[in-house]
């Protein structure tokens, strides 16, 4: 318990504990865009801690979407969208999931990008709301 307190009191920001969904991106070695998806087990203005299933490699640069509940009917969702850089990745065997540290760079609080269903003349298409 005394480590989990020292560790609080190095933090600079205060973190919330949060259980909600996040999608992240990040380029291999490669170049190649990579992407996973996971949840928040707590979230801060200077970072974020994921678990998930497959981590982005230590020191990568990230960019999360991390979903907020709708509050209301005619409330329309939003999304924190942060961009930042993997500092810790922690490992825990024999478990399949993982969890990894970001640091933000940015972050914005913006609405969510919906896809729609419409009917035009008898023909469904789909078509991105912001």
């Amino acid at each position: 318990m005394k480590e989990l307190e020292n560790m609080e009191e190095r933090r600079k920001s205060k973190r919330f504990r949060l259980r909600l969904a996040v999608v992240f991106s990040w380029r291999d070695a490669h170049g190649a865009v990579q992407s996973g998806e996971g949840w928040s087990l707590n979230i801060g203005s200077r970072g974020i801690y994921v678990r998930t299933k497959i981590a982005p490699p230590e020191g990568s640069s990230i960019e999360m979407n991390v979903f907020l509940p709708q509050l209301g009917y005619e409330i329309r969702t939003a999304e924190i969208h942060a961009k930042g850089q993997v500092i810790r990745i922690d490992r825990g065997l024999p478990d399949p999931v993982c969890g990894f540290a970001a640091m933000n760079h940015t972050v914005v609080i913006r609405e969510a990008a919906e896809h729609v269903v419409e009917k035009k003349t008898g023909a469904e298409h789909s078509s991105r709301v912001a």
